[in-house]
């Protein structure tokens, strides 16, 4: 998905033109600090959990939104038809928090957390992920997740 040698990325498999990933260096970034790759498990729930939140513009949303214009302004090419840039790019777009987050949820115990762990486990991920906080309701898909192990 993610060339840091081009700084190029691919958004769409529709859409095979790349993308230049100058302008958003925190992409690469989150590439190259990985230092192994997420469970496919984790990071299937942190791609369902990010996409949730995108979507319905909880937590991350001015982040995302900044990334968004940055990539489009950097990327006139970008085809705003059948599906906007909104959604043809949001993979990308959520990228390092979707990383940050697999991670986390890799280091799970593998039973459901109380509830005194839950938000221990959310104001460490909140650092994580530069929020000053992380209290997502009891319906959010990462709670449900902390909660049924």
């Amino acid at each position: 998905m993610i060339c840091t040698r081009h700084q190029q990325a691919s958004s769409d498999p529709r859409h095979p033109a790349p993308l230049d990933i100058r302008a958003v260096p925190e992409l690469t970034q989150a590439h190259l600090s990985a230092r192994r790759p997420a469970t496919p498990v984790s990071l299937s729930w942190a791609s369902t959990i990010t996409t949730r939140w995108y979507d319905h513009h909880q937590h991350l949303h001015q982040r995302w939104r900044m990334r968004l214009h940055q990539l489009t302004a950097a990327n006139p090419h970008i085809p705003p038809s059948p599906a906007s840039p909104a959604l043809t790019c949001r993979e990308l777009i959520t990228y390092p928090e979707t990383l940050t987050l697999a991670a986390a949820l890799d280091r799970l115990p593998p039973h459901p957390l109380t509830r005194a762990q839950q938000t221990a486990f959310l104001h460490h991920l909140a650092g994580r992920l530069q929020l000053p906080r992380l209290a997502p309701a009891d319906h959010d898909l990462l709670r449900q997740r902390l909660a049924t192990r």
